[in-house]
């Protein structure tokens, strides 16, 4: 799991925070992403954007 440090942004679809991430202790960039209701399934926006972050990588 992760544990919220701080909030970095607001943005259209979502929050995003700073967190813990509890097992390994790196920080990590956290999305909580606000879906509206939709009868079928996420928007294809929301879909985008998660295979888009998929493929990032960050080298420490």
């Amino acid at each position: 799991g992760y544990e919220p440090v701080a909030e970095i942004g607001i943005g259209a679809y979502g929050t995003v925070f700073k967190a813990r991430d509890l097992q390994s202790g790196k920080f990590v960039a956290l999305k909580n992403v606000r879906v509206q209701n939709s009868e079928n399934g996420l928007p294809l926006s929301t879909v985008r954007e998660v295979a888009l972050l998929k493929r990032l990588e960050h080298f420490d």
